[in-house]
């Protein structure tokens, strides 16, 4: 039989004048204070303020953004149920 594997891409966040994350596998939520992403290997939450999307694709895993992060959450390997939770709170 033959197994499938998966190969989990690598991601990166790069801010500068822009914020720059590759790896972007599903936009949770991009709101003014909080952008929620799936990338390859788990979620990251980023926090701060004028969040605003420049450029998405899902299709290269990149997303561009302006605004100011002040905090940067990182958790690999979270589950949706626990995104559900939360949204429900």
């Amino acid at each position: 039989m033959e197994e499938k594997r998966s190969i989990a891409k690598k991601h990166t966040l790069h801010i500068d004048d822009k914020i720059k994350i590759t790896g972007v596998e599903n936009i949770i939520a991009i709101e003014e204070k909080e952008v929620i992403l799936t990338l390859s290997k788990g979620t990251l939450i980023l926090t701060g303020f004028g969040f605003s999307p420049l450029h998405l694709s899902l299709e290269e895993g990149v997303l561009l953004l302006s605004g100011e992060v002040i905090g940067i959450k990182y958790g690999g390997g979270a589950s949706k149920e626990g995104f559900f939770k939360r949204l429900l709170k």
